[in-house]
């Protein structure tokens, strides 16, 4: 789908820190989404101690494609915690009227995912080969 029709975008929001290699893990997977959907409408975002935050994040998704409809997302957090629980569905919730009439969906935290959890299994099982 060409980014002129395409109505839908991510966010792979991630905790975020103060060093700056932290922040690697988050931005290589978002060069692989790109990569593997090169018209696709995807950024990455921090809760915490870097930037862009959530807000400026979907600022720039949509100055870059204005046609979006709805915004879906990802919390890149391994377990399921205050962040997962509570802070992350009030920024949302805080952030809606401002972004209206764009749909803002939160996806289940990265740890939720059972497909993530399997593979992380397969690859831990990879090790006890080892």
């Amino acid at each position: 789908m060409s980014s002129s029709t395409s109505r839908s975008g991510l966010i792979l929001l991630s905790h975020g820190s103060k060093d700056p290699v932290w922040r690697g893990n988050a931005e290589r997977l978002l060069t692989l989404v790109q990569a593997q959907h090169p018209e696709a409408a995807v950024a990455c975002a921090y809760l915490d101690w870097c930037e862009p935050t959530l807000q400026q994040a979907l600022q720039a998704l949509l100055q870059n494609q204005p046609q979006l409809t709805q915004v879906t997302i990802w919390p890149l957090l391994f377990g399921v915690g205050k962040h997962a629980r509570e802070d992350i569905p009030a920024l949302v919730q805080q952030l809606a009227p401002q972004f209206a009439p764009l749909q803002l969906h939160i996806a289940p935290a990265m740890g939720e995912d059972e497909r993530v959890m399997q593979l992380l299994a397969s690859l831990a099982g990879a090790y006890l080969q080892a």
